[in-house]
């Protein structure tokens, strides 16, 4: 029973035959991958395809000898089953019949009890058992990368993924499917002017490969991206650029990828710069931002995706450079940070959806160190936000001063603000949470110029600090990019503006970090 792995092919009885795009320090990992097959004496009832996405990047940090094969499921106990390459045979776990079957990868250079440690990590989608041998068997797709390294996403021809223009301030929404859509953005052209882009594209990170979808309905730059209940994105404000300058934008688009449709709806205000945030139940708060001539955007509204109504929200927010995001299961939606335009805000403020609109609930909290354009992001699970970065002006971040600090958010009934880890001082960084609760920043800018610092924040445990950890940058510093944490734990950094004080360049390139597992 033969497997095709990108490229590779292999059979249980025959050899490896070498595709294209290869880099050679994964031939021995790839040979050993390509000796999957789930023929054989035993009933494991799904079958596996794995996929080696290892374009154009550097050798892998040693050859693999073993690959790990862990079943998990919430009605099971784990099952797990290590495969000596030289087999030829993968024995995958036997699990019991049932839903919501995740399968992990891991290549080892040893066995664990030997010393042996990972060098290749990836993570299927759930997937069913049947509960009957006669049934269909399931294949299931895993995509499996390098840990520790920037690896570009390799398509079922070998090519490197990339994306299919250039574009930076634009969003990256996961969606039901785990694929990713990058829509909108800005670019540089040769002449040093910035244009704004209309196209969207969806991302596949288990095929490497990259699709048009529809054109928006019209170009928007530092705009947000909110996934509704059902799957669908909100995309909403931002800005275009013209011959007569910027102007913000009051229109909004909800996408329905799947079926490939969209309806427009209109704002009560124009605004770019803006931040928003999805509700329980399934209702999004719009709150600051840039308006027409510059000014600072007071008036927060809301929109209902159950009805598609635009809600009128009395409560002012003039702010920009906040951040929001809905805490305590979605009941509440936390607004940190920022500024009114002449200072900065400390106030932390909670808003819920109640009475047919989101109202201010909550005493709230107060920044030690009040900022703008830092990033947020649950820190541990989702009973504490961190507010990382940023920078200690009201206005721009030229000639400001850039906090090499965070700060911890517990957004319970008695919100609390504490000091959270030192980090590498820039604004306008990206943070993701991981799903082990350990955050991965990257990028931003310092001055004129983009930072290429990258840093994982890792819980302390028992009451212990929380450590950081800086890690190798990618090849070309970044600002204006997007980060999203792919289904298998990985993240995608997408485009991005890299400037270097006198130059300045739109990155079209998709890049997978996938971190070394905690245990």
């Amino acid at each position: 029973m033969g497997r095709s792995i990108n490229g590779w092919t292999s059979s249980a009885r025959g050899g490896i035959a070498k595709g294209r795009g290869r880099s050679p320090g994964w031939k021995a990992g790839v040979a050993a991958l390509g000796l999957l097959s789930a023929c054989g004496p035993w009933e494991a009832h799904y079958e596996v395809n794995l996929l080696s996405q290892i374009c154009a990047t550097r050798p892998a940090p040693g050859r693999t000898r073993y690959l790990r094969f862990r079943v998990t499921a919430p009605d099971m106990e784990p099952v797990e089953r290590y495969v000596p390459v030289e087999q030829g045979t993968a024995e995958l776990p036997i699990v019991p019949p049932g839903k919501g079957r995740v399968l992990e990868v891991r290549g080892y250079t040893d066995l664990p009890r030997a010393g042996g440690r990972v060098v290749a990590l990836g993570r299927s989608r759930a997937f069913e058992v049947p509960a009957s041998a006669g049934d269909a068997r399931p294949t299931v797709s895993v995509a499996i990368r390098q840990v520790d390294t920037y690896t570009y996403p390799s398509t079922a021809q070998g090519e490197c993924g990339s994306l299919a223009e250039p574009r930076a301030a634009h969003t990256a929404t996961l969606l039901e499917d785990g694929r990713v859509l990058l829509a909108g953005g800005y670019r540089t052209g040769s002449d040093g002017m910035d244009s704004t882009v209309s196209s969207a594209e969806l991302f596949d990170p288990m095929t490497g490969t990259v699709t048009p979808v529809p054109a928006l309905d019209s170009a928007r730059a530092f705009h947000t991206a909110t996934r509704l209940p059902g799957g669908k994105v909100l995309l909403a404000g931002g800005e275009v650029r013209t011959v007569e300058g910027v102007l913000p934008m009051r229109s909004a688009r909800v996408l329905d990828v799947a079926q490939g449709t969209s309806t427009e709806v209109e704002l009560a205000v124009a605004r770019s710069h803006h931040a928003a945030a999805v509700d329980a139940g399934g209702r999004v708060l719009f709150v600051g931002g840039v308006g027409a001539g510059g000014e600072v955007v007071a008036r927060a509204e809301g929109y209902d995706s159950a009805t598609g109504q635009v809600l009128s929200v009395s409560t002012p927010v003039p702010r920009v450079g906040m951040a929001a995001m809905p805490v305590q299961d979605g009941r509440r939606i936390a607004v940190v940070g920022g500024s009114d335009g002449a200072e900065l805000r400390p106030e932390v403020l909670f808003f819920s959806f109640e009475g047919g609109s989101f109202v201010p609930v909550g005493e709230g909290a107060r920044l030690r160190e009040p900022r703008r354009d830092a990033a947020l992001v649950p820190f541990g699970g989702p009973e504490r936000l961190l507010y990382v970065g940023g920078h200690a002006s009201p206005g721009g971040v030229e000639d400001a001063r850039l906090l090499a600090s965070s700060e911890l958010v517990s957004p319970d009934a008695a919100a609390q603000v504490s000091p959270g880890p030192q980090v590498f001082a820039r604004s306008g960084l990206c943070a993701v949470a991981l799903p082990d609760g350990r955050v991965m920043t990257l990028g931003g800018v310092r001055g004129p110029m983009s930072d290429p610092h990258v840093e994982l924040l890792v819980p302390g445990r028992d009451g212990a600090a929380p450590a950081l950890l800086g890690l190798t940058p990618p090849a070309k510093p970044r600002h204006h990019h997007s980060c999203t944490v792919l289904e298998d734990g990985s993240v995608l950094i997408a485009g991005g503006q890299s400037a270097d004080g006198s130059e300045r360049t739109t990155l079209d390139d998709l890049l997978v970090y996938t971190p070394v597992p905690l245990d």
